[in-house]
């Protein structure tokens, strides 16, 4: 448990009086932080026009060149229908390129575009990061996106 932070967990809420049964539910908590975090990401990211799937799916190609549409949508969790009109706009605002594999697949690739937008997307998602996270030390950050991981990795 994080210093200063009691078994008895009474989190403020909007001047109630009253005690939040849900307050010490972990799936609680997860929610209701990554609804903000998600709410503020999508705002810091609102005026490149990128939805937070969209530069979810230019990192995996960044950190993975030539990496395959089918496995950018198993590494995320996105079905196939909906991956394809996906990287299609994305190539069509010249983030990424194609290029032919093995059969019939394609891997994909950054553009010098893509490059460029994904090192101001890096820098927001940081500065946005550092926000939530002010008290937090890098090794606490660490060991809470273990922790975090063996949720849903299971």
């Amino acid at each position: 448990m994080m210093a200063g932070m009691s078994s008895a967990l009474r989190l403020p809420s909007a001047d109630t009086p009253f005690t939040n049964p849900l307050d010490g539910l972990l799936g609680y908590q997860l929610r209701r932080a990554s609804a903000v975090m998600l709410a503020d990401l999508s705002e810091t990211l609102a005026d490149l026009d990128l939805t937070v799937t969209e530069v979810s799916i230019l990192l995996q190609i960044d950190a993975n060149p030539d990496i395959t549409q089918s496995d950018i949508g198993r590494i995320l969790a996105i079905k196939r229908a909906n991956m394809a009109p996906m990287t299609a706009a994305l190539q069509e605002r010249g983030f990424l390129d194609r290029v032919a594999a093995d059969g019939r697949s394609q891997s994909l690739r950054l553009t010098e575009r893509g490059r460029t937008i994904c090192n101001e997307v890096r820098d927001r998602i940081s500065r946005h990061e550092a926000r939530f996270l002010p008290d937090i030390s890098p090794a606490e950050r660490e060991a809470l996106i273990e922790m975090l991981a063996l949720i849903w990795v299971g």
